[in-house]
């Protein structure tokens, strides 16, 4: 069974649908500690041309795990949220079929799970991605460690023979220790396609501005532009 594992990324990319979608089970990586200023509780789309963040407001104390981060009650912020998404989308072809994501942000309670919220999302966008791959939270696994044996520990406990690695794993990964496990590690290499959009093209933003761009069935073969490798 080939696994990939990730954190629950709000708005995700284009690279972590891909990344799921080559697999059979994704691990959502939820008991790690939460981490400021990153993409867990936002990300990026594009706006008049440029990049802006879209951000849902946390209030946890620091190292808090993933799982238990909570929305905090700023005012408004769903209406600024929703407001700038909907510019970002005005003029596209997604532009009217926008309802079901604002529904999402709209319904994030203060003091519900953000992690809740992002999975939300990620099931929206990949039922737009037509990428059906079943998950598990890293947080009901009772396994120990932490970097390259957390993420050998939580291969092992599914089962897992294949591990599919991000680029960034090349630097911390102990493959010898794989490898005594039985569990061969392939480094997941993304090569973002352009779409139409700006010019110059900007990309690694949410995937919701290549789905707000495209047409549905246009959508899966953005994925596919990937390879895999030992090293």
């Amino acid at each position: 069974m080939r696994v990939t594992i990730h954190q629950p990324e709000h708005l995700p990319w284009l690279g972590l649908l891909a990344k799921v979608a080559a697999s059979d089970m994704w691990i959502v990586l939820d008991s790690v500690p939460f981490r400021k200023n990153y993409f867990q509780n936002r990300n990026r789309v594009l706006l008049d041309g440029k990049p802006i963040w879209l951000t849902v407001p946390v209030n946890s104390p620091f190292g808090t795990p993933i799982r238990d981060v909570r929305i905090a009650g700023t005012p408004h912020w769903q209406r600024k949220y929703q407001g700038r998404l909907t510019q970002a989308a005005s003029g596209t072809p997604g532009a009217d079929r926008l309802e079901g994501l604002l529904a999402l942000i709209g319904e994030a309670a203060p003091g519900s799970l953000l992690a809740d919220l992002n999975l939300r999302i990620a099931d929206w966008l990949f039922a737009q991605f037509d990428v059906k791959v079943p998950r598990i939270h890293s947080g009901d696994l009772a396994v120990a460690g932490s970097k390259s044996e957390l993420i050998l520990n939580l291969c092992a406990a599914v089962g897992a023979d294949e591990y599919i690695a991000g680029p960034s794993g090349r630097d911390y990964l102990d493959l010898a220790a794989f490898a005594g496990r039985g569990i061969t590690v392939r480094f997941f290499d993304f090569d973002h396609p352009e779409y139409p959009q700006a010019r110059p093209f900007v990309p690694c933003l949410s995937a919701v501005d290549a789905w707000s761009r495209l047409a549905q069935a246009e959508l899966p073969p953005l994925l596919s532009g990937y390879h895999l490798s030992d090293v």
